[in-house]
């Protein structure tokens, strides 16, 4: 009795959404969201149009907004290290597969497939992945209709400082006439790549927040370095004139000092001492050493690692360059995974929703990984190789039982090995009839027969049990 009293408080306590099993309603908050823009701390002076959250970029922009991080990709260093991730990703060959079994899925995949060859589809990728610097990147759709079908003709990539976005996170073009809040953009139109995102920021945060500083230091360095090689690199042409020389041959002899530097020769009035003052300092010279700290911070904001760049002068390990070779392959196939969801889910969704019915399955776009490809060549060669231990092992074992006349012995002979607990035993008992083929009795070898009708055992059957 105590039981069921426990049992029904449980159930009237029980929320009422709940207590219905039939009921599928949810409560009106599940079903939207709470911490929006709208009451967002973190977001100052909202005013219907979401702002930049990088701090860098708020605080060192000083006006110029995004086009500081176009300044990072002209240090070499860093612009090759950028490129040096985009292109890995590029490289690798793409791959378009159905999102299901249907007839209509099949077909939409094979028109996405289609779309995307007709596009100059790694420049798009390229372009897209400057997300990686600048947080996001934006490309502009031109559509054309082609038969029965509307497929993308061409996509443009856009300066990211001409847009903002609204609460929804949707687009809008900044123009002459409405620099702050933008005006609204068509449906279907612009796809957005995002990297970094993080609450309410639909811009995203890029490397630029992080290789500003590095790329600042190392162009500071560079202009002490120059300051200093021109102190120090050539001498200081001293001039000594007799007291009561006029200003007029002071300057006159200054000028020609001057002008030393590029002359081989000069000439000076009798009476005037030229000497050449040579700069001493102790110690050994950093600023290399300053520089060469700041490419490797650089290096490793933008692949995680350095020896597939840097060749360090202690020199490293092959299996360490294998570690720091794995290490940009994570950010690569990172990479490669976001903007595979992006495309999925913007474009291709575009082109399905188009073209065909609702309901059809969007397809899969992703860049194929080396190493996957590669670890399957090499499971396919073990199992190969596997196989072919098992077949010469089978033969050795059933060449033997041939040395028994009785079948049912060397039915036992033969399952005693555990080569064969993966048998049926109708295969057993063909191995057993074909016994004395194995062992060179003159009859044809049933593993290398071709005949699918014949009784005896085959290689073909064994790899398929198997």
């Amino acid at each position: 009795m105590a039981k069921s009293k426990n049992k029904s408080k449980s159930q009237a306590s029980a929320p009422a959404s709940f207590a219905d099993p039939t009921r599928k309603n949810l409560p009106a908050e599940s079903r939207t969201l709470i911490a929006n823009a709208h009451n967002d701390i973190t977001i100052p002076f909202f005013t219907g149009v979401l702002q930049h959250a990088d701090d860098t970029l708020i605080q060192q922009g000083g006006g110029k907004g995004l086009k500081i991080y176009d300044e990072i990709e002209r240090d070499t260093h860093a612009g090759a290290m950028l490129q040096k991730r985009k292109k890995a990703l590029v490289a690798r060959e793409w791959m378009v597969e159905a999102g299901g079994e249907n007839a209509v899925d099949i077909e939409a995949k094979e028109f996405v497939k289609e779309c995307f060859e007709g596009l100059a589809f790694d420049s798009l990728c390229e372009d897209l992945l400057d997300a990686t610097l600048k947080g996001f990147a934006i490309g502009e759709i031109v559509w054309k209709r082609d038969g029965a079908r509307i497929k993308p003709d061409y996509i443009v990539n856009d300066d990211q400082r001409r847009f903002v976005f609204d609460v929804a996170w949707k687009p809008r073009l900044l123009t002459w006439s409405s620099m702050m809040e933008g005006i609204a953009l068509p449906e279907r139109k612009f796809i957005v790549h995002r990297i970094g995102v993080k609450g309410n920021n639909p811009y995203g945060l890029g490397l630029g927040s992080r290789l500003f500083w590095p790329v600042l230091f190392k162009r500071e360095g560079i202009t002490f370095w120059l300051h200093f090689l021109e102190k120090f690199a050539g001498p200081t042409v001293v001039g000594k004139t007799p007291y009561g020389t006029l200003s007029d041959e002071q300057n006159k002899l200054m000028q020609t000092l001057l002008n030393v530097r590029t002359a081989s020769a000069i000439t000076v009035p009798i009476g005037t001492d030229v000497d050449f003052l040579e700069a001493s300092r102790g110690g050994t010279v950093h600023y290399q050493d300053f520089l060469a700290y700041w490419d490797r911070q650089i290096s490793i904001c933008v692949t995680g690692e350095t020896l597939t760049t840097q060749v360090d002068a202690g020199g490293g390990s092959r299996a360490l360059g294998d570690v720091h070779q794995d290490m940009l392959d994570i950010l690569v196939d990172s990479d490669g995974d976001l903007l595979s969801d992006t495309l999925q889910e913007q474009l291709i969704k575009w082109v399905v929703e188009y073209n065909f019915p609702p309901g059809t399955a969007l397809p899969k776009i992703w860049r194929v990984r080396p190493k996957n490809e590669k670890a399957e060549a090499e499971t396919r060669s073990s199992k190969a190789k596997g196989a072919e231990d098992l077949n010469k092992a089978i033969r050795t074992v059933v060449a033997e039982a041939a040395k028994f006349e009785d079948d049912e012995v060397a039915r036992e002979y033969i399952v005693s090995f555990e080569i064969t607990d993966q048998l049926s035993d109708k295969a057993i008992d063909a191995l057993v009839t074909a016994r004395h083929a194995f062992a060179g009795g003159g009859e044809p070898d049933p593993f290398e027969t071709s005949d699918p009708e014949d009784p005896a055992f085959s290689a073909t059957r064994l790899k398929k049990k198997r």
